[in-house]
């Protein structure tokens, strides 16, 4: 009697059985496609080379013991393989992470968004990245756990761009011993910083009215609880009454173009002695005031003068093109990086307060006060 066979049932191959037909099948191929094939190692590198393992740790670590001919092969394997540094290993060998973690607020504004981005770009440079905490309304509580997560992605440095005057025992206990900076602020003789001194920026900028024969100087000023307000604000007020004039009319607006527009409507419509010239704290409400005057059928610089400040990149391409003040957001960033890698590398570091000066740019939007012109 023959047997008997009921319909044929497939069986799942087991796990193990899986991975023993996928080992046997990656087997099957040469060693630099199986290398690619999972995380290439510097073995890989050093095999596919025909050099020593030492040698490609050299070429990783940028050593300058290295034939610049073996330098190129060996970057050369390590791009085909698509090798990755082991991270955790290098952190483990060096103590160093190479990140540097920054704090900091209103980062939608254009002048600390440029700082953000000096230093990530000079940190890149110097074989370090960027980690970025952002605090919107920085007080202690917030400060404090910002820097709490940072410090435990293990960063070799932090820069803080937000006020502390209060909490300096509280940032020293919670930076764990980790070297800092700030940026934009003075908050204590031992803590290096880089501050842009924008009350000699706003003061050339009025001084620059003041000589062109201008008698009456309004202000467009950002928000009050603004540090950067606060000192440019107090350098217009100032060289005006050092010059033994009155200030002229001001007004408060938020930083941004619209604001600068309806400041500039509030002060025409003022009814305050007419004024001939106006000190705009930045250059977005510089640009909404030239919409307002333009607007109101006012010609600048012929009746009325205007400056701004942060020389933004389209300012000069503003009609008029714009008088304003460079911030040199560029060089903060760099002297900020600078000084604290020099910090991580227990290096001597001055705490004496790095102050970067401004310049005043003159382009066509102020001109000599025209006294037989009145607004209309």
């Amino acid at each position: 009697m023959k047997p008997r066979f009921g319909p044929s049932r497939s069986r799942p191959a087991s796990p193990d059985l899986a991975v023993a037909r996928r080992r046997r099948e990656r087997d099957g191929l040469p060693k630099h496609v199986r290398a690619q094939s999972q995380n290439a190692t510097l073995d890989d590198v050093a095999a596919r080379c025909g050099v020593s393992y030492q040698t490609v740790s050299r070429v990783v670590n940028g050593s300058p013991l290295v034939a610049e001919k073996t330098r190129v092969t060996v970057l050369k394997a390590i791009a085909d393989l698509n090798y990755r540094p082991n991270l955790a290993a290098r952190r483990l060998a060096t103590r160093r992470s190479n990140l540097i973690g920054m704090i900091g607020s209103h980062m939608t504004y254009y002048g600390p968004a440029q700082v953000m981005v000096s230093i990530e770009e000079t940190a890149k440079r110097q074989g370090y990245n960027l980690i970025f905490s952002g605090v919107e309304n920085p007080g202690e509580t917030e400060l404090l756990a910002a820097i709490d997560d940072l410090c435990e992605q293990q960063i070799d440095g932090l820069v803080i761009g937000v006020r502390f005057e209060g909490w300096i025992a509280a940032v020293r206990k919670h930076c764990r011993e980790v070297p800092f900076v700030t940026v934009g602020n003075r908050i204590d003789d031992d803590i290096p910083g880089v501050v842009v001194d924008e009350f000699q920026g706003v003061r050339l900028a009025t001084r620059h009215l003041l000589e062109l024969g201008h008698q009456n100087i309004a202000c467009i000023s950002g928000p009050p609880d603004w540090p950067a307000t606060q000192a440019r604000y107090r350098a217009w007020h100032t060289t005006i009454k050092k010059a033994g004039r009155q200030p002229g009319p001001y007004v408060q607006g938020n930083w941004s173009t619209q604001s600068g527009y309806d400041a500039a409507i509030r002060l025409l419509r003022s009814g305050q002695p007419a004024f001939t010239a106006i000190v705009a704290c930045n250059d977005h409400m510089a640009l909404g005031a030239l919409r307002a005057l333009h607007a109101n059928k006012i010609r600048v610089p012929r009746q009325i003068s205007i400056v701004g400040y942060d020389d933004v990149p389209e300012s000069r391409f503003f009609e008029p093109p714009l008088t304003t003040v460079h911030h040199d957001f560029v060089a903060e960033g760099e002297r900020c990086v600078e000084t604290l890698l020099r910090m991580i590398n227990r290096e001597s570091v001055d705490t004496t307060l790095q102050v970067l000066s401004p310049e005043l740019v003159v382009r066509e939007s102020t001109a000599k006060v025209n006294r037989r012109q009145k607004l209309t």
